[in-house]
């Protein structure tokens, strides 16, 4: 058996090895979200894949969501170039259940995969068209401390965000720097609302303060014109669909 789109075609070898498959059209789903894409999730890695894809799954297996995710990494370009699309964007997902029994699931909620770098055109520019339609509703995130730390353990800035403070989102190197790029280029067309939903990965008194919320007093912008998402985004979060 085969984990593509072609493969999972073939749905009685994977039911007869215990597998449940997606219940939606997958070609369908991937249309509607390449038209009008809602979700995308910063995180490509394997909680992103256990939980907010699964979620998704479950969502479009009942009819309730429409379009799929999309996913973009920002540290590990390998995860998108060697897994996500040699094998069409599919996963899957083994739970361990209490009695020793297991539950096999093809995840195809992941429609498009893309590489959060600034230097390269294509995967860049695809990202910035997406976060300029007016359909795109939630960018979610887990992408642990190392991507939602602005500052060292002495409360310094980090190398790369003090090199986006001084430079501006035009060519930013971290990743924060790069994600509050692209958010400025939504606000540029008419301050689009967009709902920010950051999953944290350990617990919340471990948190560096750069993944607090902001406090009275206390500096929180990335660019000298731009301030951090969580502040940033002005607009009221659009409403959720029926």
């Amino acid at each position: 058996m085969e984990l593509t789109q072609k493969g999972i075609s073939q749905k009685d070898n994977w039911q007869a090895a215990g597998y449940d498959l997606p219940q939606f059209d997958i070609p369908a789903v991937t249309q509607n979200t390449l038209a009008a894409p809602e979700w995308i999730h910063f995180g490509a890695g394997n909680i992103f894949r256990a939980f907010q894809a699964n979620v998704a799954q479950c969502l479009l297996n009942k009819g309730i969501l429409h379009t799929g995710l999309i996913a973009a990494e920002g540290y590990d370009y390998e995860i998108i170039e060697k897994m996500y699309r040699p094998h069409d964007n599919l996963g899957i997902l083994v739970t361990l259940k209490s009695d020793g029994g297991m539950e096999k699931t093809v995840v195809g909620s992941i429609v498009e995969s893309l590489i959060l770098d600034s230097q390269d055109e294509a995967e860049y520019g695809r990202l910035k068209e997406i976060f300029c339609a007016p359909s795109l509703k939630m960018a979610s995130f887990t992408i642990t401390e190392k991507g939602y730390s602005l500052v060292n353990g002495k409360g310094e800035l980090l190398p790369d965000i003090a090199s986006d403070y001084q430079a501006g989102p035009s060519a930013p190197k971290s990743y924060l720097g790069k994600v509050v790029s692209l958010v400025y280029e939504r606000f540029q067309k008419g301050a689009l609302p967009i709902a920010w939903t950051i999953v944290p990965t350990m617990g919340i008194s471990c948190m560096p303060p750069s993944m607090r919320l902001p406090g009275p007093g206390r500096k929180t912008g990335l660019f000298p014109t731009v301030s951090p998402p969580i502040s940033m985004i002005k607009a009221k979060c659009p409403s959720p669909g029926p």
